[in-house]
């Protein structure tokens, strides 16, 4: 049973914001690099407003690997793993050959 506004371990503040749904976006123009970009508050006029790269840049954040990019480098490095069996093997076979 709950009494007044208390709900499981805390108090209710009143409606919760979803976090799944759409956000607006608003246009900017980077106060750093002037590339056109998109935010997801309303910058106000007395601020400078950066694009994601000049952000992160300026807060000494390395920016993620895609999926694409972490992908590419495991197949590579896969590859490169195979090249290194069959070369042993070859090296193998050429020693027993002898």
């Amino acid at each position: 049973m709950a009494y007044g506004n208390f709900r499981r371990g805390g108090f209710n503040r009143g409606p919760r914001r979803s976090f799944g749904g759409p956000r607006e976006m608003h246009k900017i123009k980077c106060s750093e690099c002037g590339k056109e970009d998109e935010v997801p508050f309303k910058p106000s006029q007395d601020r400078p407003v950066f694009c994601k790269a000049c952000f992160m840049k300026k807060k000494g954040i390395e920016p993620r690997e895609s999926k694409a990019e972490v992908s590419e480098e495991a197949e590579a490095e896969e590859a490169e793993e195979v090249e290194d069996m069959e070369e042993a093997e070859d090296e193998e076979e050429q020693k027993e050959a002898a």
